[in-house]
């Protein structure tokens, strides 16, 4: 175990995750213009929808990797962001569930609402790591 008290992780982590994390995005977008656009036939508009899938797969998997690479005040940070945002998404899905009526829909189809999720995470990691600094 090192007993330098600095923060040690793999430097290409965070642009791999990046990279990843834009894949998927951009694997979003492209099924999404795709089923709109294109309207596949039959069947194949299942498979287009689960392009996103394989991109997102790939994402965890890297992440996954990276967060091995952290040491553990970092794991715990993004533990406890973790435990903070999965709860704050609730309230947010659950008050944005309310919110949307035929009288009064929502300014974001509920489709595109999980971009909301990674923002929060981000919130919630930011707030987190004020706390350890």
């Amino acid at each position: 175990m090192n007993s330098d008290p600095a923060v040690h992780f793999s430097h290409d982590a965070p642009p791999r995750v990046l990279v990843a994390g834009l894949a998927w995005l951009l694997a979003y977008s492209a099924a999404r213009f795709a089923l709109e656009a294109w309207a596949p036939p039959p069947h194949w508009d299942i498979v287009v929808a689960n392009v996103p899938t394989l991109a997102f797969f790939w994402f965890v998997w890297v992440a996954r990797r990276a967060l091995k690479d952290f040491d553990e005040m970092q794991r715990r940070i993004h533990l406890e962001a973790l435990a903070l945002a999965f709860p704050t998404t609730m309230l947010v899905l659950m008050t944005l569930g309310l919110l949307d009526s035929p009288l009064t829909p929502l300014w974001i189809p509920l489709r595109d609402l999980w971009v909301v999720l990674p923002v929060l995470y981000g919130l919630c990691f930011a707030v987190v790591s004020q706390r350890y600094r």
